[in-house]
C-alpha cells in the first residue's frame, strides 16, 4: 500500500470522530502516503500532528463532486489522481453517491465506504474505528486497540498548569448552554484557585457585544480568533475544560483534557466525545442547572468539594 485516500466531509467534530481510525491506518500502513480530504482549516491540524501526509480541501469543487449524486464528467472528477485505496467515513446518505462516483472513477482501486448510523446508540468514534479495523483485517495488517489511537499527538503551548478553558460556543443555537451559567462556573473555578481563558470563535460572532461587556474574575482572560493550532496547544496544557456539544469539545477530548460538556440527549449517545470529558445531557440544554456541572466537576475529582466555613 503506497498511497491511501481518506475522505471525511463536515466540521471539526465530524473530522475528529475519525481520528482513531486515521491513527489506526497510520500504524497499519506506516510507509503509505495518506492523503486526507477534509476542510483544509481542520485537516491541517492532523497534518501538523503527523497523522496524515497531505491535505486536500474538501470544498474544492472536484472533491465535493465525489459525494454529489448528480456529478458528471464536466465536474472535474477525471482530473483527480488515482490512489492505492480509498476510504470514506459517512453518517449520512452522501456515502452512497461517494461509493458510486469513486468506484466509477477508479475502477481498479479498492473503494471502501464506512457508514456509521448515529441512531444506533453507539459513539461514532468507536463505531468508525471498528469498521476501519475490518478494512485492515481484510488486508492482514497489524492492529492496535482504540485506546492506543484515540489521542491527538500535539504539543502544549505552555507547560500543563492549573488553568481552565471555557468555550461557550457551538455551531447550533439549540446546543448552547446559557451564557450566564458558563460565567457562573467561571466564578466557581476562580474561587477554587483556577485561572483561565474564555475562548470564542466564529460561532460566537453574534455575541460580540455581550462578550465585550462580560466581567471575568482576576487571572481570567477572553481569547478570540485563535488559530486552530494555537487553540490546540493551549488546550493541551489545560487542567479543566468546559463546553457545549462542539468541535472544540471534541478537540479537548482527543488532547486528553479532563472536563465537562453539555449535550442535548438526542446527540449524546453518538457524539459524546470520550476521553476525560464527562457529559451532562438533557432534552433541552436550558434545563441543565449550573449546580449539575459543579457536581460533575467535583465528582470527577477536578475540584475539591465545597466545605462550609472554607
Amino acid at each position: 500500500m503506497k498511497s491511501l485516500l481518506a475522505v471525511r466531509w463536515g466540521g471539526l467534530g465530524d473530522l475528529l470522530v475519525i481520528l482513531p481510525s486515521l491513527r489506526l491506518l497510520r500504524s497499519a500502513f506506516p510507509k503509505a502516503r495518506i492523503t486526507l480530504v477534509a476542510r483544509a482549516a481542520y485537516g491541517r491540524l492532523l497534518l501538523e500532528a503527523g497523522v496524515v501526509d497531505v491535505i486536500e480541501d474538501a470544498e474544492d469543487f472536484r472533491w465535493a463532486a465525489l459525494a454529489d449524486s448528480g456529478a458528471r464528467e464536466h465536474s472535474g472528477l477525471s482530473s483527480l489522481p488515482e490512489p492505492g485505496a480509498v476510504l470514506g467515513w459517512f453518517h449520512s446518505g452522501a456515502g452512497a453517491a461517494f461509493s458510486r462516483n469513486a468506484s466509477a472513477l477508479w475502477p481498479k482501486v479498492s473503494v471502501r465506504t464506512l457508514f456509521a448510523d448515529p441512531a444506533a446508540g453507539r459513539p461514532l468514534n468507536r463505531f468508525f474505528f471498528e469498521l476501519t479495523k475490518g478494512f485492515i483485517m481484510d488486508l492482514g495488517r497489524p492492529m492496535k486497540v482504540f485506546e492506543e489511537c484515540a489521542r491527538l499527538p500535539f504539543p502544549a503551548r505552555v507547560p500543563a498548569g492549573r488553568f481552565a478553558i471555557v468555550h461557550p460556543g457551538s455551531g447550533g443555537r439549540r446546543k448552547q448552554w446559557p451564557f450566564d451559567r458558563f460565567l457562573e462556573i467561571v466564578r466557581f473555578l476562580a474561587g477554587k484557585g483556577y485561572s483561565g481563558f474564555v475562548t470564542t470563535g466564529e460561532a460566537e460572532e453574534l455575541w460580540e457585544g455581550r462578550l465585550a461587556k462580560m466581567e471575568l474574575p482576576p487571572d481570567w482572560r477572553r481569547l478570540s480568533g485563535l488559530s486552530l493550532s494555537d487553540l490546540a496547544r493551549l488546550l493541551a496544557g489545560a487542567a479543566i475544560y468546559l463546553g457545549n456539544d462542539s468541535g472544540v469539545t471534541h478537540l479537548a477530548s482527543v488532547l486528553g483534557v479532563p472536563g465537562v460538556a453539555v449535550f442535548r440527549t438526542e446527540f449524546a449517545a453518538a457524539w459524546r466525545p470520550g476521553g476525560e470529558i464527562g457529559v451532562i445531557s438533557a432534552d433541552d440544554v436550558q434545563e441543565i442547572p449550573a449546580d449539575a456541572v459543579r457536581a460533575e466537576l467535583i465528582g470527577r475529582g477536578m475540584v475539591l468539594p465545597i466545605v462550609e466555613g472554607i
